[in-house]
This record gives structure tokens, sequence and C-alpha cells, in this order.
């Protein structure tokens, strides 16, 4: 415990285990250098991925933008990162959903779950017959959209490339209809920005799906995550920018978020 400090490490570490670190990930590397302390090399996964284990996070989520015949790379990548302890949620090509078999292939390689989102949209039935045969648990739904409360949400696919007119509850609730691990609801217009989740978007989703809801855009601060997690609805809250340049640590938003929390969530 720091010197003068009344959190204890127990504390921060349940503090930590409701944040989820992103990694954007093109060819087994990060897409950008991290800026995280004690790194030996900034783009390498696996060294990143091990500074968040070592500050006491659970879940990695890895958006590996590559398309899906590029990533013959990420069976052994993942197998590297199991060795972190780390539970991976993993997206590939934007969401995007191929046979039943390359899933199995990643998820037998060591993901814990495969992200879903682009597919949702374009081919729904697929989707619902995938899910049902691999098992809901080995599935999170992503709902990446843009908008607001006033005029709506509508979904954005192929990694914020194509707008669609698609309203963003409606694929929350097919989500909730297949009972998916989780939902990450994310608002691209706030991505980046550090000001603050899409809270109205994030307690939305909660309702549609019935599902625990993953708080995701728009990080900059502990309590913006204190926010989504004792107001939004949120169960996790999921930081990229924030922790990958190096301006705050996990182990820094845990020790600012404690004093926050007013429960556990998810």
């Amino acid at each position: 415990m720091r010197r003068g400090s009344t959190i204890t490490t127990s504390a921060r570490t349940r503090a930590a285990r409701h944040m989820i670190p992103c990694i954007d990930v093109r060819d087994g590397m990060a897409t950008d250098p991290s800026g995280a302390p004690r790194l030996a090399d900034p783009l390498d996964v696996v060294g990143i991925a091990t500074g968040y284990a070592d500050d006491g996070v659970g879940q990695l989520f890895l958006d590996v933008v590559d398309t899906w015949s590029a990533v013959d790379y990420l069976p052994d990548l993942l197998r590297k990162l199991r060795a972190t302890g780390l539970e991976l949620l993993v997206s590939v090509q934007h969401g995007a959903l191929p046979s039943p078999k390359e899933c199995r292939e990643l998820l037998s390689a060591g993901a814990d779950a495969l992200s879903v989102s682009t597919s949702m949209v374009e081919e729904p039935d697929r989707v619902a017959d995938t899910v049902r045969l691999l098992g809901s648990r080995r599935f999170i739904g992503v709902v990446n959209c843009s908008g607001d409360r006033q005029q709506g949400w509508r979904t954005v696919i192929h990694g914020g490339a194509t707008r669609t007119t698609v309203d963003a509850l409606a694929v929350a609730q097919r989500f909730g209809e297949l009972r998916v691990r989780a939902l990450l609801a994310n608002n691209v217009d706030r991505e980046g920005t550090g000001i603050g989740y899409d809270l109205d978007l994030v307690r939305a989703a909660a309702r549609a799906s019935a599902l625990p809801v993953i708080a995701s855009g728009g990080a900059g601060s502990a309590s913006q995550l204190a926010d989504a997690l004792n107001g939004g609805d949120a169960s996790h809250v999921l930081v990229n920018k924030v922790v990958h340049s190096g301006r705050e640590t996990v182990g820094s938003l845990s020790e600012s978020l404690c004093p926050h929390l007013r429960r556990e969530a998810g």
C-alpha cells in the first residue's frame, strides 16, 4: 500500500477488475507504440498485456484489425497471452464472424470469447447459428454506433467505415435474445476524446439487452469510469488510449477509482 494511503491492495485489485484494457493489433503487433512504463518493446502485445495483468486487471480486449485470412499468427499470439492469466476477448476484422471452424480454432488456441459486431448487422441468422453451435458464453456482442439520445443511435460497421440506418438498440436486443456473455456499447463519436462514456447509450443498451454491459468510447479519467459503473449500468469499462498512451496506468486509475465506487459491478 502506498505510504499515507488508506486504500488497500485488495481494494485496488477489485477496482482494476472492473477495467478491460484494449490493445489494437495489426500483423501481430500493437498498431501504435504504447507509452506504458517499463516496456522493452512498445509494440509488443504480450509485453503490454503483461503490464496490465501486473496491475490487476482480469480481462483483455484484443482488437485485431487484420482480415480473417491474414491472422495465421493469432493462435500463437493467443497461446502466449494465456500465460499472463488474462481472460482474452478477441475481435477480428471489426467483429466479422467467419465459419464456425475458424471461430473454434481461435477459441481452442486461447480466446475466451470472440467479439461480434459487423456480422450481426449483415448476417444475423448466421451469427445466431454459430452462437448456438459453439455456446453463447464464447461470444461478446458489440454495438458500435453514432448519435445521441435525442436523435437516436445508428449502428456503424466495418470499423466505422460504414454507417447504417440500423437502430443500435435493436441490435443490442438481438444480442440479448442470444444470451451472449456480455454487450459492449461504444459510441464512436467519443472514441479517443477523453470526454467520458455515453452513459445514455450504456443505460439504454443494458435495458434493451438485459446483458452485462461494458462501457466503451471516451474514457479519460477515473471519475468517468466511476460514473459508468455507479450510475451508468455498466458492469465493466473499456480503457484504451488513456492507458495505452501512458497518460495513466491501470494502477493509477485503480487508486483514483477506489473511493468513488459505491457498489461492486458485474
